[in-house]
């Protein structure tokens, strides 16, 4: 069942835009007003797993195997959302206010809401905007990961859609939403519970899919390439360039090819080559060291964030070299 504008659901949440699929036609998601406060708030249903109900199909054994599952399902999400809860309502991240399954006696659908954000509709267009206000937007992004990750939370799901773009005193300020792939981080996770866009995996989340789990799992630096690809194109308006025998960037980078990143397309051309300032090489070195093959050489996220703030601040890394140093991360 698809909702539309007037439905009840669970006789607490008034639609207001009628559900539409999402990820792959895993959930729907729409809009409802909660008739006992009066906000509105982004409710998304899942469509798998169903909780079985009286009347459901099949035996008991196989019911109470799917009520297993669903259990198992609810418990990851309360445990995701317990560690959302330390991250603060209304910052960077947009946690979950409410979670029940919800239909008949054949069975019921789970159910999350959360707080609805009004997003600007520039999440395509940061790399037109000035340099300065291209790293804040990168800061901000930065800095909602670095507050999931400090709270033992891996996204393992981040893309541009996961990353609302938000109008904030002037300003354009990132917030990092879906955390339905999340885990807690040395939390084991089966493989077919691992979900998310191709074009934003890691080596190592590729690969341990297309082993079916028999390679390390993803942890946090899973989430610094992903983030790496992001923020490419946060600052030159595409992601790295793939000769045409690769369709995705992990591709590429587990057959031991070094990214090309390209120039920030806002930059004039002199005589046929494109102007490079010191600062676009900067922050193409760090989003480079980002997208390496190794995870344990990739930065981790505070060290991001440490040298995007001072780009941000000063412009260029410091000339001084001991400076330097202490700014730039060890590879």
């Amino acid at each position: 069942m698809s909702y539309k504008t007037g439905d009840l659901i669970a006789d607490k949440y008034l639609v207001t835009r009628e559900f539409d699929s999402a990820n792959g036609g895993q959930c729907q998601w729409g809009f409802a007003v909660n008739i006992n406060d009066g906000n509105e708030y982004f409710v998304k249903k899942f469509l798998s797993p169903v909780y079985p109900g009286e009347k459901a199909p099949g035996g008991e054994k196989s019911k109470q195997k799917r009520r297993d599952q669903c259990d198992k399902f609810a418990r990851k999400q309360l445990l995701i959302q317990e560690a959302l809860s330390a991250c603060g309502a209304g910052g960077s991240v947009v946690v979950m206010v409410d979670f029940f399954k919800y239909g008949n006696e054949n069975g019921e659908h789970f159910f999350k809401v959360c707080q609805k954000v009004d997003t600007s509709s520039l999440s395509k267009v940061i790399h037109t905007l000035e340099p300065k206000k291209r790293l804040f937007v990168m800061l901000t992004a930065v800095g909602a990961l670095n507050i999931l990750h400090y709270n033992g939370i891996v996204h393992l799901d981040l893309k541009p859609d996961n990353i609302l773009i938000q109008e904030w005193e002037g300003k354009q300020v990132a917030k990092i939403i879906d955390f339905d792939s999340s885990i807690i981080e040395g939390e084991s996770i089966a493989v077919e519970f691992l979900v998310g866009d191709p074009v934003y995996y890691s080596p190592e989340f590729a690969k341990h899919i297309s082993t079916n789990g028999e390679t390390p799992a993803p942890n946090k630096k899973s989430d610094i390439f992903s983030l790496g690809l992001i923020l490419c194109e946060y600052w030159t308006g595409s992601r790295p360039f793939l000769s045409g025998s690769y369709t995705y960037a992990h591709e590429a980078v587990l057959d031991g090819k070094k990214l090309e990143l390209p120039l920030p397309q806002s930059k004039s051309k002199l005589r046929g080559t494109m102007i490079q300032t010191p600062l676009d090489t900067e922050v193409r070195n760090l989003i480079g060291k980002m997208l390496i093959l190794s995870p344990e050489k990739r930065p981790q996220i505070t060290q991001v964030q440490q040298q995007i703030k001072y780009l941000y601040n000063n412009g260029t890394l410091p000339k001084n070299k001991d400076a330097k140093n202490k700014l730039i991360m060890n590879f």
